[in-house]
């Protein structure tokens, strides 16, 4: 298959891309090779493929399975749950925000339970750290008194009931297709391991999963011998995933807040350095989510003399923190930044001062660090995060196009080093955008998605 008439993402002086089997055969320019299957991109550009370098497949699959609230207004969520309680059994949603709404106010117990009373009703914030539950469901779990259940609690609901027993990872698959994705670093219990190792056996794994895992299933993982990197070209055994806070939507990340409340982080470093001397023996990274600089501070001390470790989101980030970054591995989001506008939800819960210091991607790639660009599902959309990192009003996080590209395909080298770049010999995993769309997705040189 040649790629023709096209401009190459790394590759100005070339015109077309030739592709035999799964790899790149050849990058070249004026007449083309005899090959019998020829597109014409009409001047589009090709990139290397996207890879979200921190998503949650089931997220993408709850949404499908069950309410989506994504971008909903505070009414418009309300005769949802009124319309569904109507037709199901339990009620369950994911997605609201209400950072975006005018009165700021979280979902209460009161308005789910004037609009279902009598089933149990579970609505998940997009951040995923926190839900609003109905007083039914409050009685059934002994739980959220308030209607309000964060972090443990809300795990502790979901498990019990069975939330992703049933997940459509197809849907999540072509999803993540259509937005250019072809590879992921998911975050996932051993349960959605198992799924996509069956999917793998069956062959039905449509793109690479580099699976990370809780600390839930560690002991399972270490004891049959896994490590980081286990797998083939579809799917790998990932990360130990550690968590040393929550999110600020929630107010469980570990910071002082706006009102002065201060939220302490949940590991300390001397329990992180023995967390990651354990793992890191046995063959295994480890990957930590730290949002507050309290808790970046603590992840950093305990990763110290450490190395192919990663920390997840380090979006407060004091300058100090800085001063040691080479070679460091930082997987963050830059969609984010839409919470970090003037008035946003940023500014009402931190104040003024993180305006400019948050999510500081020119002064991370200054420092020397490896940066990665995910999505977390908010929302699973690289173009989306692209140009929120390339058109922030603050110096600190504004990047190039060409960085922030680079950015969001550079997990791919977690497969291999012939994945991620455009170039001779690599494998054919590539975008095609046109109008700042996505045209086409390619994955192992066969096309996986077009829009077309």
């Amino acid at each position: 298959m040649i790629l023709y008439n096209a401009h190459i993402f790394g590759n100005e002086d070339y015109e077309y891309l030739l592709i035999k089997g799964n790899r790149i055969e050849k990058l070249g320019k004026g007449n083309l090779p005899s090959e019998p299957r020829k597109i014409d991109l009409k001047g589009a550009l090709i990139l290397p493929a996207f890879c979200d370098s921190h998503t949650h497949l089931s997220n993408i699959a709850l949404m499908h399975g069950t309410l989506d609230l994504t971008n909903m207004g505070r009414e418009e969520i309300l005769n949802m749950v009124k319309e569904e309680c109507n037709k199901k059994k339990m009620v369950i949603g994911r997605g609201w925000d209400e950072s975006f709404w005018k009165d700021k106010r979280y979902l209460t117990k009161d308005e789910i339970d004037n609009v279902c009373k009598d089933k149990i009703v579970l609505l998940i914030r997009e951040d995923g750290h926190m839900g609003v539950i109905n007083s039914y469901a409050s009685k059934i779990f002994s739980l959220g008194e308030d209607g309000i259940v964060k972090e443990k609690e809300l795990e502790k609901i979901m498990k019990k009931l069975k939330i992703g027993a049933t997940f459509d990872f197809e849907y999540a698959q072509n999803y993540a297709l259509s937005k250019g994705i072809a590879c992921v670093h998911d975050f996932a219990n051993t349960d959605n391991l198992r799924a996509y190792m069956r999917m793998r056996r069956e062959g039905k794994l449509k793109i690479r999963v580099y699976a990370n895992f809780y600390s839930s299933g560690y002991k399972l993982i270490k004891n049959l011998g896994f490590y980081s990197g286990f797998g083939d070209e579809h799917l790998r055994i990932g990360a130990l995933k550690l968590f040393s806070d929550g999110s600020i939507g929630a107010k469980t990340a570990a910071t002082r807040y706006r009102d002065g409340e201060e939220v302490k982080p949940m590991l300390s470093a001397r329990k992180i350095r023995r967390m990651v001397k354990n793992a890191n023996s046995a063959g295994i990274r480890v990957f930590t989510h730290a949002i507050g600089d309290y808790a970046i501070k603590e992840v950093l001390r305990g990763y110290e003399g450490s190395k192919g470790n990663r920390i997840e989101h380090f979006e407060l980030v004091r300058k100090e923190y800085l001063d040691n970054l080479e070679g460091v591995n930082l997987s963050m989001q830059p969609n984010f930044l839409k919470w970090a506008k003037r008035g946003g939800l940023y500014e009402r819960m931190l104040g003024q001062e993180w305006l400019s210091k948050n999510n500081p991607y020119r002064d991370i790639l200054d420092s020397g660090a490896n940066l990665l660009f995910g999505s977390d599902c908010m929302p699973m959309d690289p173009l989306y995060g692209i140009k929120m990192a390339v058109n922030s009003e603050y110096e600190s996080q504004r990047i190039s196009w060409e960085e922030a590209v680079r950015a969001y395909t550079l997990g791919a080298k977690y497969f291999g080093k012939e994945y991620g770049e455009i170039k001779k010999g690599n494998v054919a995993d590539l975008v095609v955008l046109k109008y700042d769309k996505i045209w086409m997705t390619i994955m192992d040189g066969k096309i996986m998605y077009t829009s077309q």
